[in-house]
């Protein structure tokens, strides 16, 4: 594969890579949580065909309608000849099946002595696996009250659940009610959840309601749960839902947990899905947490971070969950600014990238068990059904992008490659001690290969640069085409922030346009909104003043810039056209790579006939000897000249031109021009000492004005070229 067809490959990889990110970042359809009927507000009517009984809610027209609260319209069991229930199945207002609590479309029973199989189905329904991680419960029954229940896969086979347990057994009190809990192993013995502990009590009221719990380990001791609290205490609303948890000690007083708030207090979505949790301390003082939220904001299967006042904060963390999208173009961002800046600020950009992947891989989360999931690709079957999990690992993919590029920008070495996953297992290794967050492998796998496309970007892009120094005939055929990339690279750099911030203020009016009538209220969506106006409205002034501050459109500069190219266009022409003239009669072996040198044989040869030739006119060479007279003038343009041309060969050394074909110093100087390497000023000044000393250097009389100028103009060129050479040295 040539190395041009390498290089579009890669770019198309990186292309299709990006457009896959976003589309599968694009949310799932969102749920208005508190439109509808909940189930109170509705009447119940019930069907019965055979052995089928439907029970449905309707509205004061008999129609069937969902229940919000319920997750269904109807609900179809199934009766055996005992008039037990054996199937169960969630149906909608329009009849289909629907998934309760976005897992399970029904459930199935199955009644053994002293035993119930418990299977859940899916929308065919055929057993299921839930996101809780097991398909089937067998439940023991003891006086017809459930005692245990052990956790099967499809097969029928024990498997532990994302609780870490296999299963779990209920105590009950003296009124028979449900006392304690203690989760089993798969041999049936006490064993430590992930929550930190093996035994659960519960608190109850005098009319039976739970109001707390207690937590102790396998041998009946007061036990730490995750957030550090040993026990909590829970205040309902009118519906029994808990609006409020105090945390507990182990001496049962309010404690602070390992977050810092002792208090949190909860609302609810119409549905009964929660909506936001507030933080505070045993006083009811707000408390402000390790990223400065005071709560957060449940949006669909986002979390927002929440001011004192329950408001969105404006941060970089809402701005990733609530627009997914974002994690791509942040990324694409900081991959272009470490491969454009000067390899002193990509050092320094990757450093600060890595702090920054550090903080929110480590830094601020709140300790708690080690928990862990080794199961290499365990999301992949839900990868396309649940944005979360999209979300989930595409956002581990790009987070080592950018330090993938920032490695190879640096170092540009293979071993570079080794780095991401090195530093992902470190991280890994780091949570699973110190319970930071979940220890994976798919996180391992994501980091790599994020890192490893962002190696891919620097590569690309740097050899980008040296294939398109392949020989200046192919380049001046896409000159033209390259200035348009050029300005459009220009308008855009110009108006990056103004484009960014239209596009994403546009863009979170857009999702939140139903809300725009709370535009009173001092939320984030009022401060977009004026930003958003403020920005369309800019482009019709020339000039704005705010506060002392005044912003004005540069129209006189881009028609100066503009007169600057016709004029620079035209100098060019005359310049070309004297260099036509010049090579045509005085120097057409003015080049650089100036063709073969002679053989050494043919050398040899030429000396003993230089030999021959001084023996038989020895007395007349002293003669012509005594009579040549080479002009000062002469003698320090010939030095001049050669100094810029050493200075000229090796910046073409450096920016790795190989044309093959004569270039001469005016040629290589406008090529240098032409890359961005040495200023217009310096090719000028180049252009005018070459044709001053070419003339000198063949025996014209130059005149003091003209030596006066290459006199001073020598110095600048010479600080030109070596500008020329540093600046590429740092491009490269």
């Amino acid at each position: 594969m040539s190395a041009k067809l390498k290089q579009k490959s890669v770019h198309a990889l990186l292309l299709a890579f990006v457009l896959a990110s976003i589309l599968f970042l694009l949310p799932d359809a969102t749920v208005d949580h508190d439109s509808g009927f909940m189930s109170s507000e509705l009447e119940v009517k019930e069907t019965v065909e055979e052995n089928v009984t439907n029970t449905s809610y309707v509205n004061s027209d008999g129609a069937i309608t969902d229940a919000i609260d319920m997750g269904y319209a109807t609900v179809q069991r199934t009766r055996n000849a005992n008039g037990q229930v054996t199937e169960e199945f969630y149906l909608d207002a329009a009849g289909t099946p629907v998934d309760r609590y976005g897992d399970y479309y029904g459930i199935s029973y199955e009644y053994n002595d002293g035993c119930i199989v418990i299977r859940y189905l899916g929308a065919d329904k055929h057993p299921m696996m839930l996101g809780a991680g097991y398909s089937a419960i067998v439940r023991t029954l003891v006086d017809g009250k459930a005692t245990d229940d052990f956790y099967y896969d499809l097969n029928m086979q024990p498997v532990q659940c994302t609780g870490g347990y296999y299963g779990l057994h209920r105590e009950y009190d003296e009124q028979g009610l449900n006392c304690a809990i203690t989760y089993l192993d798969e041999n049936r013995q006490p064993v430590i959840c992930t929550s930190g502990y093996a035994v659960k009590t519960y608190l109850r009221d005098s009319e039976g309601t739970v109001i707390g719990e207690r937590y102790f380990d396998t041998e009946g001791k007061p036990v730490k749960s995750s957030l550090g609290q040993y026990g909590e205490l829970y205040q309902r609303d009118e519906q029994g839902r808990i609006s409020q948890i105090t945390y507990l000690g182990a001496d049962g007083n309010p404690t602070p947990t390992n977050a810092g708030y002792t208090v949190m207090k909860r609302t609810y979505h119409r549905d009964g899905t929660t909506d936001t949790d507030m933080y505070f301390d045993a006083d009811g003082n707000p408390m402000v947490l390790s990223k400065g939220q005071h709560g957060i904001k449940r949006s669909g299967k986002v979390n927002l971070l929440l001011d004192k006042n329950g408001y969105a904060m404006l941060c970089v963390d809402n701005i990733l969950n609530g627009f997914p999208f974002m994690v791509v173009i942040s990324g694409c961002v900081i991959c272009l600014l470490i491969l454009l800046l000067p390899k002193k600020m990509s050092v320094f950009l990757t450093a600060a990238y890595v702090v920054f992947i550090l903080y929110e891989t480590l830094m601020f989360r709140e300790t708690g068990d080690a928990r862990t999931n080794f199961v290499l690709f365990s999301y992949a079957d839900r990868f396309l059904t649940e944005q979360a999990v999209r979300v989930g690992v595409i956002n581990n993919i790009w987070l080592f992008a950018p330090l993938g590029a920032g490695l190879y920008r640096i170092i540009q070495k293979k071993w570079v490659l080794l780095v991401p996953f090195l530093m992902s297992v470190a991280i890994e290794t780091t949570q699973y001690i110190t319970g930071l967050g979940i220890a994976e492998f798919d996180d391992v796998f994501g980091n790599t290969m994020g890192g490893w496309i962002g190696v891919l970007t620097a590569w690309a892009w740097l050899s980008r640069r040296k294939f398109s120094m392949d020989g200046q005939k192919a380049k001046e055929k896409k000159n033209e085409e390259k200035k348009l990339w050029q300005k459009l690279l220009s308008f855009l750099k110009e108006k990056l922030w103004y484009i960014f911030l239209l596009a994403i203020s546009t863009i979170y009016l857009v999702i939140n346009r139903f809300a725009i009538k709370k535009l009173d209220d001092a939320s984030m969506l009022s401060t977009v909104f004026i930003i958003w106006v403020i920005l369309l409205a800019l482009p019709l002034f020339s000039e704005l003043e705010f506060l002392g501050v005044k912003v004005k459109k540069e129209v006189k500069k881009a028609v100066e810039k503009s007169n600057e190219e016709v004029k620079a266009s035209l100098n060019n022409l005359q310049q070309l056209v004297s260099q036509i003239q010049i090579s045509n009669s005085v120097a057409p072996q003015f080049t650089i790579n100036s063709g073969l040198l002679p053989s050494e044989e043919r050398i040899d040869n030429l000396i003993k006939e230089i030999h021959l030739l001084n023996e038989q006119n020895k007395d007349k060479q002293v003669e012509q000897r005594d009579k040549i007279t080479i002009p000062a003038s002469n003698l320090e343009l010939f030095k001049m000249r050669y100094e810029i041309e050493i200075r000229i060969r090796e910046a073409l050394e450096l920016i790795g031109y190989t044309g093959k074909n004569r270039t001469s110093l005016m040629q290589a100087s406008y090529y240098l021009n032409q890359q961005g390497v040495l200023d217009p000023t310096s090719t000028d000044l180049i252009i005018q000492m070459l044709r001053i000393a070419n003339r000198g250097v063949h025996g014209e009389i130059i005149g003091q004005k003209y030596m006066d100028f290459a006199s001073q103009a020598y110095p600048q060129i010479i600080d030109g070229l070596d500008n020329c050479k540093e600046l590429i040295k740092r491009m490269t």
